[in-house]
């Protein structure tokens, strides 16, 4: 290997902040990226640590400019376990998170987790309750999905990384993320900005529930928990209710999933935790 400058960037998420979107980009063009010196690896939760390892041990032998990490997972660990991984690939590290209003985070996670394999079956207001106390009070010791920047912020910079932030936006985010990685590897990525996603399809964590169709989707999981309906008929009802989604989206497109009240909750605990930081940036 050539005795050059490396960085290395980890893309942080969290969930539900078009993270899915990010790594099929990525991996679409992968030989891109290598060709200007950037190696990208999606990381996934179930043996992070370990993947993490293989990776950048394979990478110590390449002479690429850049690795680039994503996982959704980054920040949900202790940050000592990572940085000790981190600390035997020699490089400058930075982690990338996207942040999204509260208002729209909190129900596209909630029916993210009816759909996916934790086979969710408490009710919103249930899991909206739980997630409010756990992003006021988060602590080692927390269960589940944090989404206070700050936390999140303060475990990768514990980690070694210099952190950088993007705010969701749908239709340019892919835009953005490209935009920031130029920024900070001075590599010219203009051509990339055009890269279309591919269409979602089956379970993608890109397709989202409406929360009409929540009552359905705990209907379908308490019935396959108990046995009494098999996961493959279980993801052919649930993706019936991903494509009545979609018919719904198409013709109420601007129906919000939360009530007022629930809406006013979610905006004052970011306002409380999130806006005074990320407005700092």
């Amino acid at each position: 290997m050539t005795d050059i400058k490396r960085q290395l960037i980890l893309h942080c998420g969290p969930m539900k902040t078009g993270s899915t979107a990010i790594q099929d980009v990525l991996h679409g063009c992968c030989k891109a990226l290598r060709t200007c010196g950037i190696s990208a690896h999606h990381i996934r939760a179930r043996g992070m640590h370990q993947q993490m390892d293989q990776v950048l041990t394979q990478e110590q032998q390449t002479d690429h400019r850049v690795v680039l990490l994503s996982s959704e997972f980054f920040g949900q660990v202790p940050p000592n376990s990572i940085r000790k991984i981190l600390e035997r690939f020699p490089a400058d590290r930075h982690a990338i998170f996207v942040s999204r209003p509260l208002r729209e985070l909190y129900p596209s996670l909630y029916l993210q987790n009816l759909k996916g394999s934790s086979k969710r079956i408490t009710s919103f207001r249930t899991f909206l309750k739980n997630q409010l106390l756990l992003d006021r009070c988060p602590d080692e010791g927390f269960k589940g999905q944090i989404m206070n920047a700050p936390f999140l912020d303060a475990r990768l910079r514990s980690a070694g990384c210099h952190t950088h932030w993007l705010r969701y936006d749908r239709q340019a985010l892919l835009k953005r993320f490209f935009q920031l990685l130029q920024t900070i590897t001075d590599i010219d990525l203009a051509d990339l900005n055009q890269v279309v996603v591919p269409p979602a399809m089956g379970l993608s964590p890109r397709r989202s529930l409406r929360m009409e169709l929540a009552g359905v989707a705990r209907l379908i999981n308490q019935l396959n928990r108990r046995g009494l309906l098999a996961d493959r008929l279980r993801e052919k009802l649930l993706v019936f209710c991903l494509d009545a989604s979609d018919q719904l989206r198409r013709i109420h497109p601007r129906q919000s999933s939360l009530s007022a009240v629930d809406c006013h909750r979610c905006d004052q605990l970011d306002l409380e935790i999130n806006q005074a930081f990320l407005n700092s940036l």
